[in-house]
């Protein structure tokens, strides 16, 4: 049955998400580390912070990098996990790289067959079924090979992570908001203490704040 955590920033929900997945699972983990690759990040703190938190409740986490890797090798190397986290970052160059070898297709299977999908930010917009929506231009130019916008379609909504962000006030009242007034697909917009539980055809969207 499909299981997907998809947060806006993980740390602020890491502790409300491992309670709800076995020590087995947690200590079978893969780490897939491609959006940070970008040129546009510098300070990774946030990165450092979100992996530490994971790993406080238990997650054993194997780092991997898609860039670079065949289909071959991407089944090979990752077939075996049983919890999928993708971090933040790019949208657009997580999107191309997963587009170069089929990263795509290999999501979707792994999921049917059980794996537990976690992601933040990025690897939460690219779970829906199109990133358009969360245009940033001065990041989407950093993925020149990109080819088209379509995303790894793993739930038919898409979720815009960071909502009520004051340094994001900007983006949001700007194309985001009327991107999304006119759009086809259904929107989730969630704060970085929120996060969206999939599970089968059951959506919820938890906040953590509310949960304590």
């Amino acid at each position: 049955m499909k299981k997907l955590f998809l947060t806006s920033e993980v740390q602020f929900v890491a502790s409300d998400i491992g309670k709800k997945i076995d020590s087995k699972s947690k200590a079978n983990a893969v780490y897939i580390i491609i959006a940070i690759k970008d040129k546009e990040h510098k300070d990774l703190e946030w990165h450092y912070i979100n992996k530490s938190n994971m790993e406080s409740v238990g997650f054993k986490f194997t780092l991997y990098d898609i860039s670079g890797k065949n289909y071959q090798e991407i089944v090979r190397d990752l077939s075996s996990f049983d919890v999928m986290y993708i971090e933040g970052g790019n949208s657009y160059y997580l999107l191309q790289e997963s587009q170069k070898n089929n990263f795509i297709n290999f999501v979707n299977q792994r999921v049917i067959e059980g794996m537990i999908y976690i992601s933040t930010s990025a690897g939460t917009v690219i779970a829906g079924p199109d990133i358009e929506p969360v245009r940033q231009n001065s990041r989407a130019i950093l993925a020149p090979d990109l080819k088209g916008t379509k995303g790894y379609n793993l739930v038919d909504f898409v979720v815009m992570p960071h909502w009520g962000q004051e340094k994001r006030r900007e983006l949001y009242n700007g194309y985001r908001v009327e991107h999304i007034y006119n759009e086809e697909y259904p929107y989730v917009l969630i704060s970085d203490n929120q996060y969206v539980e999939v599970e089968g055809d059951w959506i919820k969207i938890i906040d953590v704040t509310r949960e304590k």
